[in-house]
Protein backbone atom coordinates (compact mmCIF):
# COMPACT_ATOMS: atom_id res chain seq x y z
CA UNK A 1 0.00 0.00 0.00
CA UNK A 2 1.28 3.45 -0.92
CA UNK A 3 0.40 6.98 0.16
CA UNK A 4 -0.54 9.81 -2.15
CA UNK A 5 -2.16 13.26 -2.03
CA UNK A 6 -5.55 13.72 -3.67
CA UNK A 7 -8.18 16.45 -3.73
CA UNK A 8 -10.80 15.97 -1.03
CA UNK A 9 -13.61 16.26 -3.57
CA UNK A 10 -12.13 13.36 -5.58
CA UNK A 11 -12.83 10.98 -2.69
CA UNK A 12 -16.07 8.96 -2.75
CA UNK A 13 -16.95 7.29 0.57
CA UNK A 14 -18.11 3.66 0.61
CA UNK A 15 -21.89 3.38 0.81
CA UNK A 16 -21.56 0.01 2.57
CA UNK A 17 -18.77 -1.63 4.60
CA UNK A 18 -16.35 -2.97 1.99
CA UNK A 19 -13.32 -5.19 2.56
CA UNK A 20 -10.54 -5.33 -0.03
CA UNK A 21 -7.72 -7.83 0.50
CA UNK A 22 -8.64 -8.08 4.18
CA UNK A 23 -8.77 -4.29 4.70
CA UNK A 24 -11.94 -2.34 5.55
CA UNK A 25 -11.65 0.59 3.13
CA UNK A 26 -13.03 4.12 3.56
CA UNK A 27 -13.92 4.71 -0.08
CA UNK A 28 -12.57 5.27 -3.57
CA UNK A 29 -10.49 7.71 -5.59
CA UNK A 30 -10.79 7.33 -9.37
CA UNK A 31 -12.42 3.97 -8.75
CA UNK A 32 -9.50 2.67 -6.67
CA UNK A 33 -10.04 1.60 -3.03
CA UNK A 34 -8.31 3.78 -0.42
CA UNK A 35 -7.93 4.37 3.30
CA UNK A 36 -8.06 7.92 4.63
CA UNK A 37 -5.03 8.94 6.69
CA UNK A 38 -6.43 10.26 9.95
CA UNK A 39 -4.86 11.96 12.92
CA UNK A 40 -5.99 12.80 16.45
CA UNK A 41 -9.78 12.88 17.00
CA UNK A 42 -10.36 11.55 13.48
CA UNK A 43 -8.85 14.64 11.85
CA UNK A 44 -8.13 14.14 8.16
CA UNK A 45 -4.44 14.46 7.30
CA UNK A 46 -3.97 17.34 4.86
CA UNK A 47 -1.09 17.39 2.41
CA UNK A 48 2.00 19.48 3.17
CA UNK A 49 1.39 23.01 1.88
CA UNK A 50 -2.33 23.07 2.65
CA UNK A 51 -3.60 26.47 3.83
CA UNK A 52 -5.68 26.30 7.02
CA UNK A 53 -7.58 28.96 8.95
CA UNK A 54 -7.47 29.31 12.73
CA UNK A 55 -8.91 31.81 15.16
CA UNK A 56 -5.48 33.44 15.51
CA UNK A 57 -4.59 33.53 11.82
CA UNK A 58 -3.97 31.72 8.58
CA UNK A 59 -1.22 29.15 8.29
CA UNK A 60 0.42 26.63 6.00
CA UNK A 61 0.81 22.98 6.98
CA UNK A 62 4.54 22.25 7.14
CA UNK A 63 4.58 18.87 8.90
CA UNK A 64 3.09 16.53 11.48
CA UNK A 65 3.84 15.94 15.16
CA UNK A 66 2.22 13.40 17.49
CA UNK A 67 -0.88 13.04 15.27
CA UNK A 68 -1.24 16.82 15.13
CA UNK A 69 -0.43 19.40 12.46
CA UNK A 70 2.64 21.60 12.37
CA UNK A 71 1.46 24.93 10.95
CA UNK A 72 3.45 28.05 10.12
CA UNK A 73 1.20 31.02 10.90
CA UNK A 74 1.92 33.34 7.99
CA UNK A 75 -0.99 35.79 8.45
CA UNK A 76 -1.77 36.50 12.12
CA UNK A 77 -5.25 37.73 12.99
CA UNK A 78 -4.47 41.14 14.47
CA UNK A 79 -7.88 41.26 16.21
CA UNK A 80 -7.17 38.08 18.17
CA UNK A 81 -6.57 38.26 21.95
CA UNK A 82 -6.05 35.49 24.46
CA UNK A 83 -6.82 35.82 28.15
CA UNK A 84 -4.66 33.66 30.40
CA UNK A 85 -6.24 31.66 33.21
CA UNK A 86 -3.62 32.60 35.78
CA UNK A 87 -5.70 33.72 38.80
CA UNK A 88 -2.75 35.34 40.55
CA UNK A 89 -1.41 37.17 37.52
CA UNK A 90 -4.04 37.35 34.77
CA UNK A 91 -2.91 38.68 31.43
CA UNK A 92 -4.17 39.27 27.93
CA UNK A 93 -1.89 38.25 25.08
CA UNK A 94 -2.06 39.77 21.63
CA UNK A 95 -1.85 37.47 18.64
CA UNK A 96 1.95 37.71 18.30
CA UNK A 97 2.50 36.94 21.98
CA UNK A 98 0.10 34.02 21.76
CA UNK A 99 1.80 32.51 18.70
CA UNK A 100 5.18 32.98 20.38
CA UNK A 101 3.92 31.06 23.44
CA UNK A 102 2.69 28.18 21.27
CA UNK A 103 6.00 28.14 19.43
CA UNK A 104 7.92 27.95 22.72
CA UNK A 105 5.78 25.01 23.86
CA UNK A 106 6.41 23.21 20.58
CA UNK A 107 10.16 23.86 20.75
CA UNK A 108 10.45 22.72 24.37
CA UNK A 109 8.56 19.48 23.67
CA UNK A 110 10.94 18.65 20.81
CA UNK A 111 13.97 19.57 22.89
CA UNK A 112 12.69 17.21 25.61
CA UNK A 113 12.41 14.41 23.04
CA UNK A 114 15.95 15.18 21.85
CA UNK A 115 17.19 14.94 25.41
CA UNK A 116 15.57 11.54 25.93
CA UNK A 117 16.77 10.30 22.53
CA UNK A 118 20.33 11.39 23.30
CA UNK A 119 20.28 9.74 26.71
CA UNK A 120 19.11 6.45 25.20
CA UNK A 121 21.28 6.32 22.07
CA UNK A 122 24.48 8.21 22.87
CA UNK A 123 27.81 6.45 22.69
CA UNK A 124 29.10 5.01 25.94
CA UNK A 125 32.57 6.04 24.85
CA UNK A 126 32.09 9.57 23.53
CA UNK A 127 28.90 10.37 25.50
CA UNK A 128 27.38 11.95 22.36
CA UNK A 129 25.25 10.73 19.50
CA UNK A 130 26.88 9.27 16.43
CA UNK A 131 26.37 11.24 13.23
CA UNK A 132 23.92 8.59 12.03
CA UNK A 133 21.81 8.72 15.18
CA UNK A 134 21.92 12.53 15.24
CA UNK A 135 20.59 12.57 11.68
CA UNK A 136 17.88 10.08 12.64
CA UNK A 137 16.85 12.23 15.59
CA UNK A 138 16.63 15.49 13.64
CA UNK A 139 14.81 13.81 10.76
CA UNK A 140 12.23 12.15 13.02
CA UNK A 141 11.86 15.02 15.50
CA UNK A 142 12.70 18.31 13.75
CA UNK A 143 12.79 21.56 15.71
CA UNK A 144 10.54 24.44 14.62
CA UNK A 145 11.92 26.02 11.46
CA UNK A 146 10.49 29.46 12.23
CA UNK A 147 9.33 31.45 15.25
CA UNK A 148 5.76 31.19 14.00
CA UNK A 149 5.47 27.40 13.63
CA UNK A 150 2.95 25.90 16.06
CA UNK A 151 1.30 22.54 16.68
CA UNK A 152 -2.49 22.47 16.39
CA UNK A 153 -5.44 20.25 15.57
CA UNK A 154 -8.97 20.52 14.24
CA UNK A 155 -12.27 18.80 14.97
CA UNK A 156 -14.91 18.42 12.29
CA UNK A 157 -14.83 19.74 8.74
CA UNK A 158 -11.96 22.20 8.43
CA UNK A 159 -10.83 21.61 4.86
CA UNK A 160 -12.13 23.00 1.57
CA UNK A 161 -13.36 20.51 -1.07
CA UNK A 162 -10.40 21.39 -3.28
CA UNK A 163 -7.81 20.93 -0.51
CA UNK A 164 -5.53 17.92 -0.81
CA UNK A 165 -5.57 15.09 1.73
CA UNK A 166 -3.37 12.03 2.23
CA UNK A 167 -4.82 8.62 1.37
CA UNK A 168 -3.41 5.11 1.30
CA UNK A 169 -4.13 3.01 -1.76
CA UNK A 170 -5.27 -0.56 -1.12
CA UNK A 171 -4.27 -3.12 -3.73
CA UNK A 172 -5.85 -6.52 -4.13
CA UNK A 173 -2.99 -8.98 -4.31
CA UNK A 174 -2.96 -11.07 -7.47
CA UNK A 175 -2.98 -14.81 -6.91
CA UNK A 176 -0.33 -17.00 -8.38
CA UNK A 177 -1.60 -20.16 -10.14
CA UNK A 178 -0.52 -22.28 -7.18
CA UNK A 179 -2.26 -19.93 -4.71
CA UNK A 180 -5.45 -20.08 -6.81
CA UNK A 181 -5.37 -23.90 -6.87
CA UNK A 182 -4.83 -23.99 -3.12
CA UNK A 183 -7.68 -21.54 -2.52
CA UNK A 184 -10.11 -23.48 -4.72
CA UNK A 185 -9.11 -26.74 -3.02
CA UNK A 186 -9.71 -25.19 0.41
CA UNK A 187 -13.06 -23.75 -0.69
CA UNK A 188 -14.16 -27.12 -2.10
CA UNK A 189 -13.12 -28.90 1.10
CA UNK A 190 -15.01 -26.34 3.16
CA UNK A 191 -18.13 -26.75 0.98
CA UNK A 192 -17.94 -30.54 1.35
CA UNK A 193 -17.70 -30.26 5.14
CA UNK A 194 -20.80 -28.07 5.14
CA UNK A 195 -22.60 -30.54 2.89
CA UNK A 196 -21.64 -33.49 5.08
CA UNK A 197 -22.86 -31.64 8.16
CA UNK A 198 -26.14 -30.82 6.42
CA UNK A 199 -26.64 -34.44 5.35
CA UNK A 200 -25.87 -35.66 8.87
CA UNK A 201 -28.53 -33.31 10.21
CA UNK A 202 -30.99 -34.58 7.63
CA UNK A 203 -30.28 -38.18 8.69
CA UNK A 204 -31.70 -37.29 12.08
CA UNK A 205 -34.92 -35.89 10.62
CA UNK A 206 -37.88 -37.45 8.85
CA UNK A 207 -37.06 -36.58 5.23
CA UNK A 208 -38.52 -38.48 2.26
CA UNK A 209 -35.98 -40.74 0.54
CA UNK A 210 -36.38 -39.01 -2.84
CA UNK A 211 -35.55 -35.63 -1.27
CA UNK A 212 -32.53 -37.11 0.49
CA UNK A 213 -31.35 -38.61 -2.79
CA UNK A 214 -31.75 -35.27 -4.56
CA UNK A 215 -29.76 -33.45 -1.89
CA UNK A 216 -27.03 -36.07 -1.89
CA UNK A 217 -26.80 -35.91 -5.67
CA UNK A 218 -26.52 -32.10 -5.55
CA UNK A 219 -23.56 -32.35 -3.20
CA UNK A 220 -21.87 -35.19 -5.06
CA UNK A 221 -22.62 -37.83 -2.46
Amino acid sequence: MTYKSVALNSFTPSSNPTIVDGVLIDGYVDGKPVLLRKMRDGMLMPAIGTVVSMSYGTGIVTGYCNDMLVVDVVEPNEDFEFETKDLECPDILDVHEYIASLNRCYRRSIESIHSDFTRLYKSEITDVLSDRNADRMHLSFPLPQTDTEVVCGFIGDYLEPTDFIVVQEVYKQRETPSERRARLKAEQAHAKRLADAMLDDLDDTDVPEDVMAEIADAFGE
